[in-house]
């Protein structure tokens, strides 16, 4: 009997011990504070959840993904700056690069590897918006906005300027570089004007009701009007020529725009149906004529011509079906992930050159030989160099 309450009173005792041991434990784990748990090992790729890096708008439906650059690559592609740029260009000889830097104005230069990188110019240029240089590579015309006023002047050498008219809708160098072209608006038409390389004698040459156009220089003889573009209504591409003093109409469609080859025999476009959908890129001679739809989707802004026949261009990898374009893009509101490919407009291939990282590409230049792939990344402004052979 005995041995039975003994048996009793120390299961009952251990019984208490062992509760007062998890009543114990529970008072511990809570008194641990959040900072103080230890967090859970989670493999971590691509972006964290909600945060999109600097300079990034997310459209609805469109994935934004960090740049992700192979090993293989690293040590051909560059970073040429750590700021954004304004409209880079090859030099004459294509041993560098000049560039303008978008806060404050200043001109660099910058060898491919970006080893020997020097200011060219300290002209401080507040607000600077563009920057469209001459094909002789000696100056550049420069246009920014003072409050709403569009200024601009031509950019001589390092430091000469000379001041160019206010509000010039559109301008254009001429293929020889020689003269240059623009539109002043004039009441509820627009003058074509035609100067020398440095401004001078500016001449009225023709005057139309086509005031939001742009304008690229053909040949000597043609200049091209293009209708501003929006994929929510038609847009026409005009060519006037000097000569006869006529303008043709050659092309139309929602959202065009264009880009003319050197010779001035062929162009790259991109329009829409109605309500700026189904982007379609088509290349036509220069009487309007269907010459080629390659099998990509791209933009005339994200290609360069950098021979009669052959062209670079960034291609989209995916294209927003609920954007309106080119609208979108040309606002900011759309930003793309891109693969670059050199076409070949006679022989009609196409060629992958770079696949590679998330960049948004634009201001392509390519050296004539094909060793070097300069281009900036519109997300942030940066210039890159891609050395490619």
């Amino acid at each position: 009997m005995k041995n039975s309450i003994a048996i009793k009173r120390l299961i009952y005792i251990i019984s208490g011990v062992i509760l007062l041991g998890i009543f114990g434990y529970v008072l511990y784990r809570s008194a641990i504070t959040p900072e103080q748990k230890q967090p859970e090992e989670i493999g971590i790729t691509g972006r964290f959840p909600g945060v999109t890096p600097p300079f990034i708008k997310e459209t609805p439906g469109q994935q934004i993904l960090e740049p992700e650059i192979s090993g293989a690559l690293e040590a051909r592609l560059i970073r040429l700056t750590d700021f954004p740029v304004i409209s880079a260009a090859l030099n004459k000889n294509e041993d560098k690069i000049f560039f303008y830097k978008k806060e404050g104005g200043d001109l660099f230069s910058s060898d491919f590897k970006g080893e020997n990188k020097e200011k060219v110019s300290n002209l401080t240029i507040i607000g600077i918006s563009e920057a469209m240089w001459s094909p002789l590579k000696d100056r550049a015309a420069v246009f920014y906005l003072d409050q709403e006023t569009k200024k601009g002047f031509l950019h001589l050498g390092t430091s000469s300027v000379a001041v160019l008219p206010q509000d010039i809708h559109s301008f254009s160098w001429s293929p020889d570089g020689k003269s240059l072209a623009y539109l002043i608006k004039r009441n509820s038409e627009a003058d074509l004007i035609i100067a020398d390389s440095s401004g001078k004698n500016p001449k009225t040459v023709f005057r139309t009701p086509l005031v939001e156009t742009n304008l690229q220089w053909i040949t000597t003889d043609k200049i091209a009007f293009e209708t501003a573009p929006s994929g929510l209504t038609e847009g026409f591409l005009f060519l006037y020529s000097r000569g006869s003093g006529t303008l043709n109409k050659i092309i139309s469609g929602f959202g065009i725009t264009s880009l003319w080859s050197p010779d001035g025999k062929k162009i790259i476009t991109a329009s829409t149906k109605a309500e700026g959908k189904n982007l379609n890129t088509v290349l036509y001679d220069s009487s309007g004529q269907e010459i080629w739809t390659p099998a990509l989707t791209t933009l005339p802004e994200k290609c360069a011509w950098f021979s009669a026949k052959e062209l670079i261009c960034a291609v989209p990898r995916s294209i927003s079906p609920r954007a309106i374009w080119p609208d979108g893009y040309l606002r900011g509101e759309i930003f793309t992930s891109d693969r670059v490919v050199i076409l070949d407009s006679d022989k009609k291939t196409i060629q992958e050159i770079f696949n590679e990282g998330n960049f948004d590409i634009t201001n392509l230049l390519i050296t004539k030989d094909q060793s070097y792939l300069v281009f900036a990344d519109r997300r942030d402004g940066t210039l890159w160099s891609l050395k490619l052979r």
